[in-house]
């Protein structure tokens, strides 16, 4: 029938995994079965030699649509806050999650989480931009431009770059990286912060800063990103990253 949407022949399982594929990179997490249908219907393609498939273009459009016809049919409670991404996905640290929570196991698992994220984001760089590879370094792909900050501070993190943390009051606790929205649109900065007892020591030094952000500035530039370095308050430098433009040919 002519103009019959693809999603009005999914089954609830085939429905289930195109919703339930990961927000970010599109991976399909469901039985060879329904994977293989959905390639046969266009929705996702496999890639990659572990036989992952990924959702398309289309895919995600009906992902959205499916979306979209749930909400309708079944709104939100008053109050439900709706900034969280659909489907809910791994958020790599920003440098400002609080220190209270996490335990040496549960970091060691985001730090595992991280690294898988990082593997699924390559594959979808090597699905959208054809020839990248080890000999010809992949740029941001486009959902990494769309919320930058999540890309470069999941990169930094896959690295194995620590992360800063802050106590319930505010206090910086551990020393790492932080990544906040830079000043211009699409852009980030990319400072290196020390726990307070152990600048208070004389751990802050300025060598030892200038060290660890340029460590950042070289994993990001491997991974596609600009850096450029300036200096802010009290002269303490920080990165202004941005991605890369995409390379031609």
């Amino acid at each position: 029938m002519a103009g019959k949407p693809p999603e009005a022949g999914l089954t609830q399982a085939q429905e289930r995994a195109v919703t339930g594929a990961d927000p970010d990179s599109g991976e399909v997490r469901a039985g060879a079965p329904t994977r293989q249908r959905l390639e046969r219907l266009g929705l996702a393609r496999p890639h990659g030699r572990l036989g992952a498939h990924y959702l398309t273009d289309e895919g995600r459009a009906v992902r959205a649509r499916i979306q979209e016809r749930d909400r309708a049919a079944a709104p939100a409670p008053a109050g439900e806050s709706s900034g969280e991404s659909s489907g809910g996905g791994f958020a790599p640290l920003t440098g400002d999650e609080s220190e209270r929570g996490p335990s040496a196991a549960s970091r060691s698992a985001h730090a595992a989480s991280a690294a898988r994220g990082w593997e699924a984001l390559l594959e979808i760089r090597r699905l959208t931009q054809p020839g990248s590879g080890p000999a010809s370094p992949s740029v941001p792909a486009p959902w990494e431009r769309a919320r930058p900050v999540h890309a470069v501070a999941l990169a930094l993190e896959a690295a194995g770059i620590p992360a800063s943390a802050m106590d319930g009051s505010g206090r910086r606790v551990r020393t790492g990286y932080r990544v906040s929205p830079g000043e211009e649109t699409a852009t980030v900065r990319v400072e290196w912060r020390t726990a307070a007892g152990a600048a208070a020591e004389g751990a802050d030094d300025e060598a030892d800063t200038q060290e660890q952000l340029a460590a950042c500035a070289r994993r990001l530039t491997a991974c596609g990103w600009d850096t450029e370095r300036y200096l802010g308050a009290r002269r303490r430098p920080y990165l202004v990253v941005s991605p890369q433009a995409p390379r031609r040919g």
